[in-house]
């Protein structure tokens, strides 16, 4: 019997659909990632994937992998895929604020499949809640696996993945062929972890059975992220962000990293959770290969369209000159026809103005910015504000919005509320960015988010997120400009947003953003 899988982003909301002002991409670019060792051996033709229904050309691959939004509105759709392919193996990523429609999903394809289906739940929620502490594992109060032991959630995941899944997602594929193979269903691995076989990474993988929580620990090694594969090359490229035009997007990555250089408390990427570089002196040349893949991809699949990428690190290539410099002159020398963007802080981009004219010269036209606060004493500082001695925040901010529009660089911008702020610090930001961008063109878009507190694998809120971090009703249309967001899960020693101020907040963005 041939291996049968599908890949699933639950949604955020349980429903309401995206906003007009909302940026999402329609690529699960974190899927993208996690699966693209076992697409690549689906097209190598190695073992159980290269007999499985990813053994296809990558646009008919692509369709076995969705992206849900909001649940009443993408169920039916996540229900049509099950029915159609009834897969052996569905892998579930989320964000925590994806957990309730991780479980829905889940609940979902069990009670289509029953056990012919494991159901395998990985992503950042389990990588912050599920981790090696010491010589043992640890299960925060929302592990996956504690929420179904403790019936919070029902009993719905066969195996929880934390950590760098690349090639365990591989073997898990190749364990579950086997026991089909000797006449068992597919959701027995849960009681067989010996059946899986060690992969390369730094990854713990976790189930819930017969009232006991068991762990197997990944041994093998670091993952040489030199050998990976880029996305594109095994999953094409669908979407396309409006700063490019018309091209298509590609998500690209230097695989530096599994989040960001700097230590903010209120950022899930923060580097004492997510761990620090990575085969750094090599994240150049790996970014490049990625850019070949998009470029090659479009012109393959879709010829004429052109292409284009942003670079998904949470800062381009860390920052670092050297890298930066070798990008461009790898570029310069390829000569590829791509246009991307990518994240610097804004420090970064004032003390790399050089460096970042480089990379406009060979096609690099668009950066993106998080301006939290104008002030960020007023939140309790920030991590990535390294140099406060050489003037105001929001001083540097404008310097580098005119530096960039002076290279002829546009910005967009995300802005986070919930930090502890005012409201009236909220209002004064927006109408700031608006001033900004009637002067210099840029940042737009402007991205809103409000604050949720994450796990961060130390958390001791008590949050077990198993509800849905924007209720259903009226706190839908309050967000409905808004990329993440909660009402429930506020920042510690932050207080839950106030639906008459939210309902402000966004009145001004429409006024300033909008309808201007």
């Amino acid at each position: 019997m041939s291996l049968r899988v599908i890949a699933v982003a639950p949604p955020g909301l349980p429903e309401g659909g995206l906003g007009r002002h909302t940026l999402k991409s329609a690529d699960p670019a974190s899927l993208f990632n996690a699966c693209r060792v076992a697409a690549q051996r689906a097209d190598e033709g190695v073992g159980a994937w290269g007999r499985s229904n990813w053994a296809v050309p990558r646009q008919q691959r692509r369709d076995l992998l969705l992206l849900m939004h909001s649940l009443k509105e993408d169920l039916p759709e996540f229900e049509a895929l099950l029915e159609r392919e009834r897969p052996h193996l569905l892998l579930l990523g989320a964000m925590t604020m994806c957990l309730p429609g991780a479980v829905a999903c889940a609940a979902k394809a069990k009670e289509i499949l029953g056990d012919e289906v494991c159901v395998v739940l990985g992503g950042r929620h389990a990588s912050e809640t599920i981790h090696q502490s010491g010589d043992t594992v640890r299960h925060e109060v929302s592990s996956p696996c504690r929420l179904m032991a403790e019936a919070h959630v029902p009993a719905v995941f066969d195996l929880v993945v934390s950590g760098e899944g690349e090639h365990l997602i591989a073997e898990i594929g190749e364990a579950v062929e086997t026991l089909m193979e000797r006449g068992l269903l597919a959701a027995d691995l849960r009681r067989r972890l010996d059946e899986i076989k060690q992969a390369p990474g730094t990854w713990v993988l976790s189930r819930y059975a017969d009232g006991l929580i068991d762990d197997l620990v990944g041994r093998s090694g670091a993952i040489d992220r030199n050998l990976l594969p880029p996305p594109a090359r095994v999953f094409g490229v669908r979407t396309a962000f409006d700063v490019f035009d018309g091209r298509l997007t590609g998500h690209v990555f230097s695989d530096t990293g599994n989040g960001c250089v700097f230590d903010c408390d209120f950022c899930s990427e923060r580097k004492s959770v997510t761990g620090g570089l990575l085969q750094f002196g090599t994240g150049a040349d790996r970014l490049m290969r990625q850019l070949q893949a998009v470029v090659d991809a479009v012109e393959e699949d879709f010829p004429g369209r052109g292409a284009s990428a942003f670079v998904e690190d949470s800062t381009l290539l860390g920052g670092s000159p050297q890298q930066i410099d070798r990008l461009a002159g790898l570029l310069s020398r390829a000569e590829l026809d791509i246009r991307f963007g990518g994240q610097f802080t804004i420090d970064q981009i004032r003390h790399r103005a050089d460096d970042i004219r480089k990379l406009s010269e060979v096609g690099f036209d668009y950066v993106f910015i998080g301006v939290e606060t104008l002030d960020p004493s007023i939140i309790g500082g920030m991590s990535k504000d390294r140099r406060s001695r050489a003037g105001q925040w929001m001083s540097r901010t404008e310097q580098a919005v005119e530096s960039l529009a002076d290279m002829g660089v546009r910005a967009g911008s995300a802005v986070l509320f919930g930090l502890g702020e005012r409201q009236e610090h909220r209002l004064a930001l927006l109408q700031q960015l608006a001033q900004w961008k009637e002067q210099y063109g840029s940042p737009s878009p402007i991205s809103l988010n409000w604050a949720a507190q994450h796990p961060l694998r130390n958390s001791d809120l008590g949050y077990r997120y198993h509800e849905w971090s924007v209720p259903a009703g009226e706190w839908i249309d309050l967000f409905e400009d808004f990329g993440e967001a909660s009402a429930i899960y506020p920042l510690k020693g932050v207080e839950p947003p106030v639906k008459e101020e939210v309902g402000e907040v966004r009145a001004a963005f429409q006024e300033l953003f909008v309808n201007t």
